[in-house]
């Protein structure tokens, strides 16, 4: 199948279209490949990178997964995959739906398996889903490659319960693996799972998923910083739907009883959770939505410095049957933590009225917190905190607590699933200190800090909460994070001054996101990829923009040498349309169209000429 490639020296260069295959992947990889931008891929069914073999991917590669097939891709142990996109370029797996068509579970997704430690007591197992593919193993640093700077949309397929593959599955993935700057959006179960494994992972974005965003199982112990999940009001599972999810124990693995050094002990800090209801009292989104955290059969998994907003529940802490391990034992020995979070949004119209934390007792799994078994003022087993609302609130935790997002957190727009913004507004508690001063520094009603009378702080330095020498030292937020606690002192997390995934310093940086993510990708336009070239080359044929650069408006002007059906389409950096700018029918021809720019940002855009089988493609630099 020919398509059409778009090569630039830069994403400011004058660009020419060139012609290229789309290549079928299908069973099995077994000698070192190398995939170029300049074709596209389409998986079709399970494909396989056999051990001992490099599957290497290049910046702005286009792979495509095959939806009558259930294209996957499994990268097996012994294998690697070196995915190592740019912010500018990044490596692109999706459906292989027509623009306008995609949609959950087109395609199976990308499992990776390594040989790390799991707690299966075979001490392996096959990975979920159907594939052939084992995991596990006695190496924690095993390296199963690189993913940096990729998407993952609508892959993600539920066969049926505890049979699954996720848009990224990490089955026993050692830290030797290198993960960082990924996005799954609109998976049909998972976003992500970790089965067992120590890999750890920075910057990590999961966008309308049907299941749950992050879930944990089978030992699995990774560090994970700066990650970002939002929530489709409309799509959950009947599973029920959460943020995160995370298991110690099921059959087949080690039990617990007596010894929980085989629990999944999994540690996330930096987070920021949007859930479906973007106010407390909104009340269309779908009911098997459950909770922001559902921690259960054992886990010992922490969360830290983090931002939970607008679930129906908060953190669910779900009691093991006597069959496993305890999950509430691990509160005690201090293993699981959960500390200097932000739980906000949660509403209070069922009973529990306060459901920013909910314990279910007596193994009943799955039971919604909104059910009458829920407990929250049980005494045991929490000991002295005398129930868990003692515990989330114990001084120690530092947990906070708000009525909404919007009056208490204060972000730009973490709820708005086309274009979100997380970042802490200034007067945010993450990115700003409302508390008073203490009288003696504010004698005679003098400011000393000219900020309010209010606690100094600057989000551009570091915290120091010394108050000695009239607060000559001091600068910290409202919300202080911890890295003191030894689930987040070690060299892998990087000390930031705020909770939540996003700094607050009011500069375009502090949005991560920006540049390499896509929030619309059902409607992108795919079949133009842009890759550095040694040398850039002008178009051919006559293709003129005037102005160019434009303000308001450019016309274009064109001639089509034989009769064909035209179609021009302006394509944003990401290959997002932006804007279909002239359609015609059995065309032949100068062709000129008239086009208005006044709703368009500012920016560099590609113009697309499609006639037929043939494609030029000119730059255009709209400015205001």
């Amino acid at each position: 199948m020919k398509k059409l490639i778009l090569s630039a020296l830069s994403m400011f260069a004058l660009t020419q279209a060139f012609a290229y295959n789309t290549q079928t992947v299908k069973d099995s990889i077994s000698t070192s490949t190398t995939w170029e931008p300049t074709q596209q891929y389409l998986l079709k069914g399970w494909v396989y990178v056999t051990s001992g073999t490099t599957l290497t991917i290049k910046p702005g590669c286009i792979i495509r997964g095959d939806k009558n097939t259930k294209g996957t891709l499994i990268v097996e142990r012994g294998a690697k995959i070196i995915a190592e996109g740019t912010a500018s370029l990044p490596i692109v797996f999706t459906s292989a739906e027509e623009q306008g068509d995609r949609s959950y579970g087109d395609w199976g997704g990308v499992v990776i398996c390594g040989q790390a430690p799991t707690n299966w007591t075979a001490g392996e197992a096959q990975v979920e889903g159907g594939p052939r593919s084992k995991y596990g193993g006695s190496d924690p640093n095993d390296n199963s490659g690189i993913l940096r700077y990729v998407r993952i949309e609508f892959a993600g397929i539920a066969f049926s319960p505890n049979n699954e593959v996720n848009g990224l599955t990490l089955a026993g993935v050692g830290a030797g693996t290198q993960i960082d700057h990924v996005q799954v959006s609109y998976s049909g179960d998972d976003a992500y799972e970790w089965f067992g494994g120590n890999v750890n992972s920075k910057y990590l974005v999961s966008i309308g998923t049907w299941d749950d965003d992050f879930d944990t199982d089978a030992g699995y112990a990774g560090k994970n910083q700066f990650i970002y999940s939002l929530r489709d009001y409309q799509s959950a599972d009947v599973s029920g739907s959460k943020a995160f999810e995370s298991d110690s124990y099921l059959a087949g693995t080690v039990s617990g009883i007596g010894d929980n050094s085989k629990a999944t002990r999994a540690v996330f800090s930096n987070v920021t959770v949007a859930g479906p209801l973007n106010t407390p009292a909104f009340t269309g989104a779908n009911s098997q939505f459950v909770a922001a955290v559902h921690l259960r059969r054992g886990s010992a998994q922490s969360l830290l410095n983090s931002v939970f907003l607008g679930y129906p529940a908060g953190l669910l802490i779900d009691e093991s049957s006597s069959s496993y391990g305890s999950t509430t034992a691990n509160i005690l020995d201090n293993s699981l933590q959960f500390r200097s979070n932000i739980i906000a949004g949660i509403p209070t119209n069922a009973t529990p009225a306060q459901k920013e934390i909910i314990y279910v007792k007596d193994g009943a799994r799955n039971l919604t917190p909104t059910n009458a078994y829920a407990d929250t003022t049980t005494g045991s087993p929490f000991g002295s905190f005398n129930g868990p609302w003692n515990w989330l609130k114990a001084s120690a935790n530092n947990n906070w607590i708000f009525a909404t997002e919007n009056n208490g957190v204060r972000l730009f727009a973490p709820f708005n699933l086309s274009n979100p913004n997380p970042v802490p507004q200034s007067t945010s508690p993450i990115s700003y200190n409302a508390k008073t001063l203490p009288a003696y520094m504010t004698p005679g009603g003098s400011d000393p800090f000219a900020n309010g009378k209010v606690y100094p702080f600057n989000p551009a330095k570091a915290i120091n909460t010394d108050t000695s020498g009239m607060f000559v030292n001091y600068n910290a937020p409202q919300i202080v994070p911890d890295f003191t606690t030894t689930k987040a002192n070690d060299a892998f997390f990087d000390k930031v001054n705020y909770v939540g995934a996003f700094a607050g310093t009011q500069t375009t940086s502090d949005n991560w996101m920006k540049g390499w993510t896509n929030f619309d990708p059902n409607n992108t336009f795919y079949d133009i990829v842009s890759v550095n070239v040694n040398e850039a080359q002008n178009n051919e044929g006559n293709v003129v923009l005037f102005p160019n650069p434009a303000r308001q408006a450019t016309t274009l002007s064109f001639d089509v040498a034989e009769t064909a059906d035209v179609r021009v389409m302006m394509v944003d950096m990401a290959g997002r349309v932006v804007k279909k700018m002239y359609e015609a029918t059995n065309a032949k021809g100068a062709q000129t169209a008239t086009v208005d720019l006044s709703d368009v940002t500012p920016g560099v855009y590609f113009v697309s000429i499609i006639t037929g089988e043939k494609q030029k493609v000119v730059k255009l630099s709209v400015i205001k």
